[in-house]
């Protein structure tokens, strides 16, 4: 089995200075070559950038009654088409 002693001396001949160095920059990813720019071509983003939240189902203008009669009605209106196609295609 290999001895660890090459490695030890390897870590011991490390000049305490680069290490130094290497603690004091920061960890900072570089992701991009670029130049870093901002997210905006002016830098602040514009006004009335993020849309407004929807409203919740207590906060709605229409009540819970208007949307019920409405759905009804549709139906209704869906089933009374079916009832004069179904007659009008029937044998005679």
């Amino acid at each position: 089995m290999a001895t660890t002693r090459p490695l030890m001396a390897l870590a011991r001949s490390r000049p305490a200075s680069s290490a130094a160095i290497l603690r004091a920059r920061p960890a900072v990813a570089s992701f991009s070559t670029g130049l870093p720019r901002a997210a905006t071509p002016s830098g602040v983003s514009p006004t009335q950038l993020r849309v407004n939240r929807p409203p919740r189902w207590d906060e709605e203008e229409e009540s819970t009654m208007d949307k019920a009669g409405r759905y009804f009605l549709m139906t209704e209106i869906f089933r009374g088409m079916y009832v004069v196609l179904e007659q009008f295609f029937r044998p005679p």
